[in-house]
């Protein structure tokens, strides 16, 4: 079974500038704080910063469905707001899929912005494909960026 990409546009009031560093530059620092229903912390296994490479693990709470996922940061252009990382490990693989590439770009719009968010299954060979698994992912995606967009319109001075 080949791979499976999905994309999704979200609209946002925020500027690309600001959600960009909160979703990618910065969410190892953001997330548990604004988010700690999804996210019980999130640290470097690989690097001390985000740069092309390093590795980051996003441990999920206590009773989530999974327990963590890693991260590895393949292209990151902050000029033009861009951001591709591959999920490498965890248990949110469910061991059927080999990687999980995704790809973020934050295109001004306005005094806000458009968010794109690709992602491109990969599943190991032979194994069946879990149909509503990207879709469940992206709502979560979607919710992920709504949150955040709330914390920055209701903290106007943070990435500012």
């Amino acid at each position: 079974m080949g791979v499976k990409t999905y994309s999704q546009e979200i609209e946002s009031p925020v500027a690309a500038e600001r959600l960009f560093k909160a979703l990618c530059l910065d969410n190892h620092n953001i997330f548990p704080k604004v988010m700690p229903e999804s996210f019980k912390s999130v640290e470097f296994v690989k690097g001390t910063s985000v740069v092309v490479g390093c590795v980051r693990q996003m441990n999920f709470p206590d009773g989530s469905q999974y327990k963590y996922a890693q991260h590895r940061i393949d292209e990151l252009d902050v000029v033009n707001f861009y951001c591709k990382y591959t999920t490498i490990g965890g248990d949110v693989l469910e061991g059927r899929y080999e990687c999980v590439v995704n790809e973020a770009k934050f295109n001004p719009k306005g005094s806000g912005c458009v968010c794109k968010m690709t992602t491109h299954v990969h599943p190991l060979p032979g194994t069946e494909f879990n149909e509503e698994a990207p879709k469940i992912g992206q709502e979560k995606l979607k919710k992920m960026v709504k949150a955040m967009e709330e914390y920055l319109i209701a903290n106007p001075g943070t990435y500012a």
